[in-house]
């Protein structure tokens, strides 16, 4: 079997993982680059789509034999982002579950330059292994900042693959790291995992960020606004129960009920499970008039969800009488509706939940000027969507692995000193290995 890493070897982001077995091709994830920073205007500059673009035969209609398959483990943009600039050949079967699907359709339609998933979608279930050529996959629930993210066993020629995706155990999910642990999955002959955070051992867990969150809220008055990724759910999770636990109301824009709904309705659907998530039958949840509000109410694809927002729309005028109630969750450009109609910023704070990086983009730097000429005070309290490196030697140490190559990480070097040379593999996009 060959392993080709054509993305994702030499940096964070932006996997593409080729495995062959005779004739049959499957791609793990086929991931956009993440920005990078420009040493001279220490700003984000975003990969163009000819950067984006992967030249690997079979993707697209190039004359070439088809793939069998490429298989997403979680709907952030540096695992699915290749499918966008450009349709991929409609004979190559792409597969996701059900929610990943619809939220990136719904992603799509949010920014101004919308974008449309253009593809041959087909779905795969936790734990009910499927076949993509000559590979039999299982997907495993793990822990991560997506709403749903997987892992996946993988097999073919007597041979056993663990690929990880993005992981951790530290979030609302650490159960299903736990469980994955625990999952006999027989010898394993190779793991691909990445190692965003191999130079941290460790850090904060989401349940550390939900204390230090709360203890901006007990006892003191003023309204608390905290920037966080719309999908982030363990946050948003976080704050509704400091809502609740404080009588105060979680004021969300429209998208983020919408990804709420998406996401229960849809789990419910596939599994019977009931998402333990904020949803529209609580009474502390309000959706305020912001304009992604407004872009779903002008959607007639999501018309029945939006009927069942109406109880929970609150307007500006209610916003201004209960603001110092409130826990907002903000993102960038937030800055435009909140200058327009939020009159009164007196004993606000500001949360920034969301990685530091970020922080030197134009966008989320201008929102952050916005609350600092404001003069909300601003507290960083953040716990990583990816596993600290206590987490992935806990996880080689559990499954034994023959051989690992580590991707998504710019320190591979780590993996070497922990694991040792006869089996760690540290290869360049592009490169390859025999198994």
């Amino acid at each position: 079997m060959k392993i080709t890493v054509h993305r994702g070897a030499e940096e964070v982001g932006g996997n593409t993982i080729e495995l062959q077995s005779g004739d049959s091709r499957i791609l793990l994830d086929y991931g956009a680059p993440l920005p990078k920073i420009d040493p001279a205007t220490n700003k984000n500059v975003y990969p163009t789509p000819q950067e984006i673009i992967l030249n690997i035969p079979g993707l697209y209609a190039d004359g070439t034999r088809p793939l069998d398959g490429i298989v997403i483990s979680h709907n952030h943009g540096d695992h699915y982002g290749g499918l966008i600039p450009k349709p991929v050949n409609p004979a190559v079967p792409v597969w996701m579950t059900a929610a990943m699907e619809e939220l990136i359709r719904i992603s799509g339609k949010m920014p101004r330059d919308a974008t449309e998933l253009r593809a041959t979608i087909q779905h795969y279930r936790k734990g009910v292994p499927f076949t993509v050529g000559a590979f039999k996959l299982t997907a495993y629930l793990m822990d991560h900042s997506a709403p749903e993210a997987f892992a996946f066993l993988i097999e073919a020629e007597g041979k056993r693959i663990i690929y990880t995706g993005d992981y951790r155990k530290h979030g609302n999910k650490r159960a299903a790291f736990q469980q994955f642990l625990e999952a006999d999955l027989g010898p394993i002959d190779l793991m691909l995992t990445e190692g965003t955070q191999s130079t941290v051992l460790s850090g904060p867990t989401q349940q550390q960020v939900l204390q230090d969150i709360e203890s901006l809220v007990s006892g003191r008055e003023g309204a608390v606004y905290v920037m966080c990724s719309g999908q982030d759910l363990d946050v948003i999770t976080s704050l509704s129960e400091i809502a609740q636990a404080h009588g105060r109301y979680l004021a969300i824009d429209g998208y983020i009920a919408l990804v709420l709904e998406t996401l229960k309705d849809q789990v419910k659907r596939d599994s019977g499970v009931n998402l333990q998530i904020p949803g529209l039958g609580d009474e502390h949840l309000k959706i305020i008039d912001a304009p992604a509000t407004a872009k779903i109410a002008r959607l007639p694809e999501y018309a029945a969800v939006y009927a069942r927002m109406r109880p929970h729309l609150v307007d500006w005028k209610w916003v201004n009488a209960n603001h110092k109630r409130l826990i907002v969750a903000v993102r960038t450009y937030s800055q435009y509706w909140l200058e327009k109609y939020v009159r009164d910023f007196t004993d606000a704070v500001l949360v920034y939940s969301m990685w530091n990086g970020y922080k030197v983009e134009e966008s989320f730097h201008d929102t952050l000027e916005y609350f600092k000429t404001k003069g909300l005070p601003e507290f960083p309290v953040h716990a990583s969507g990816h596993a600290y490196f206590s987490a992935v030697r806990e996880l080689v140490a559990s499954k034994q692995p023959r051989h690992i190559i580590p991707i998504h990480t710019e320190h591979p070097e780590n993996f070497t000193w922990a694991f040792g040379r006869d089996r760690v593999h540290v290869l360049k996009n592009g490169g390859s290995f025999e198994l």
